[in-house]
């Protein structure tokens, strides 16, 4: 046999398997999606499972599950009660289009999503904060993300009319909010958080905490939606009910038209351009819980 022929076949066992695997996932997330379908309540998020089951922003769905499946299975053999909070920690940012608020939590093993930032605002150093519940509205600091370019004084950067508490997707219901998309950290930026929990104590008990990490390979961003509705999932599945934080940047990446800012001022809260938020150093200082 000669190297080109050697070649041939190895590629065509190749060709084999990705087809194999494909199919597989492919009848997974059909299966997943059935299953969503038959465990959802809420028209608007049922027209939507319709509308996107076999879209490709479906298409890590099973991924999503496999991942999240294997690390609620652990946290099952901990001592948690059956409602926890879990802290979901990636890459975010909001872009494109808008969707029903309702539809990042498809199914009620999610009683609520909370977001933490406002509306194109970047975040940082808020993972302990939000895993132990200790971030409070009152310990929200903006300053400019730029300093290079942009001339607007840190305390412009604040919104105007920001509320006192956090961005409840539940009680946003039906609302059109953007769509935010997620990706993974990278090696090293969980020092802060590991830092912070080893200086004050870790998350504790019914506090779950989820870093979106994919060793050894690189990984494309996924619509958080399909985070939540692979949570959801795994959750049915568990004795768990969870009440999902989210820790990520939310902001404005959209490649075509920006999201209109007064319409999100009005719904939560929005940032100008470069906005930053972190905490202030009083947010570990007080050991009450506030998660709403």
């Amino acid at each position: 046999m000669d190297r080109n022929e050697e070649l041939n076949k190895l590629f065509q066992r190749l060709f084999t398997h990705w087809r194999a695997d494909r199919l597989r996932s492919c009848d997974e997330r059909q299966r997943l999606t059935k299953l969503a379908m038959r465990s959802c309540t809420d028209e608007v998020v049922l027209l939507w499972l319709r509308k996107n089951s076999e879209s490709d922003a479906f298409s890590k769905l099973t991924d999503m599950f496999d991942f999240l499946k294997k690390l609620i299975d652990e946290e099952e053999k901990k001592n948690h009660s059956d409602d926890v909070h879990i802290t979901f920690m990636a890459h975010g940012a909001i872009r494109d289009f808008m969707i029903p608020a309702s539809c990042y939590l498809p199914l009620p093993t999610i009683t609520d999503v909370l977001l933490y930032s406002p509306w194109n605002c970047v975040s940082a150093g808020l993972e302990y904060g939000i895993a132990t519940g200790k971030l409070r509205p009152q310990h929200r600091v903006f300053s400019c993300n730029d300093k290079e370019s942009c001339t607007i004084p840190d305390d412009k950067h604040r919104p105007v009319n920001l509320p006192d508490h956090w961005n409840s997707l539940k009680k946003a219901g039906a609302q059109m909010v953007p769509n935010i998309t997620v990706s993974p950290l990278r090696d090293g930026e969980l020092e802060y958080f590991e830092y912070l929990s080893a200086k004050h104590g870790p998350p504790g008990r019914n506090r779950i905490v989820i870093p979106f990490i994919v060793p050894g390979r690189e990984y494309e961003s996924v619509p958080f939606s399909v985070v939540t509705l692979a949570l959801s999932l795994v959750l049915l599945s568990s004795r768990f009910k969870a009440t999902l934080h989210f820790d990520g940047c939310l902001r404005d990446h959209s490649t075509g038209p920006k999201f209109d800012r007064k319409y999100l001022q009005e719904q939560y809260a929005c940032t100008i351009d470069n906005s930053r938020m972190t905490h202030s150093p009083e947010a570990f200082n007080d050991d009450k819980c506030c998660l709403c």
